[in-house]
């Protein structure tokens, strides 16, 4: 009987509702998520388009929400390239870095 009333006392002060306050989020609550390329189809790209040695790669989240694949790329020259592809489609968005036109393979644009 004693076991009895302090639960329903606990669930009445709110205790034992405080799990079902603290359940973490369903998969229907997280925002959807975009495909994205994977790594080794985004570095086929840059390497056909650029001549010199990948450096290194992230992806980051871009403008209006995109996701964005950043790469650094040292060309034969040894310029620093920093290339900006869309993570979805692949498509180059922006090529930072002194020298770039030069590190262009022939017919890569």
């Amino acid at each position: 009987m004693i076991a009895r009333r302090t639960i329903l006392s606990l669930l009445a002060l709110g205790i034992g509702s405080a799990p079902l306050l603290m359940a973490p989020l369903s998969i229907a609550d997280e925002p959807p998520r975009r495909a994205v390329l994977p790594l080794p189809a985004i570095l086929a790209r840059v390497e056909a388009r650029y001549d010199g040695t990948v450096l290194d790669a992230d992806i980051r989240p871009g403008k209006e929400g995109r996701l964005v694949y950043e790469v650094r790329l040292l060309s034969r020259r040894g310029n620093l390239l920093q290339i900006r592809l869309d993570a979805a489609s692949g498509a180059f968005l922006e090529v930072d870095g002194h020298g770039f036109i030069d590190a262009l393979r022939p017919g890569g644009r």
